[in-house]
């Protein structure tokens, strides 16, 4: 995927990697009742996850200059947090923090078309 496209492709990802990380997912499920939750947790969702998250945290420090405001990178990382926190924590907060990421997101994308 191009560069100019991590803002879009950073928060859906994020959204489906916390899905499954919550076990929202069937296959998830799946691999969890044959004993190899703990695998795919830990050892791929939880660093795709992170992956997608640095993503749409690089994304919106890139678009920063354009519009000249912070508060759509801030909400983002403050999201990015309470997502990544929130797995170890309790499903609400990961969903508190993918609207903030999200949030951040469409805040950006707005400035950003103003701009």
């Amino acid at each position: 995927m191009r560069k100019v496209h991590a803002d879009k492709w950073g928060p859906a990802g994020s959204v489906v990697a916390a899905l499954c990380c919550l076990g929202a997912a069937p296959v998830v499920w799946a691999l969890g009742a044959m004993g190899l939750g703990f695998f795919v947790n830990d050892l791929i969702l939880i660093p795709l996850l992170l992956g997608f998250l640095g993503a749409t945290v690089w994304a919106l420090r890139r678009d920063r200059p354009r519009h000249g405001r912070g508060a759509p990178l801030f909400t983002s990382i403050l999201g990015a947090t309470m997502t990544l926190g929130g797995l170890w924590i309790s499903g609400i907060v990961v969903g508190a923090g993918l609207a903030l990421l999200l949030t951040g997101s469409v805040w950006n994308w707005a400035l950003v078309r103003r701009a």
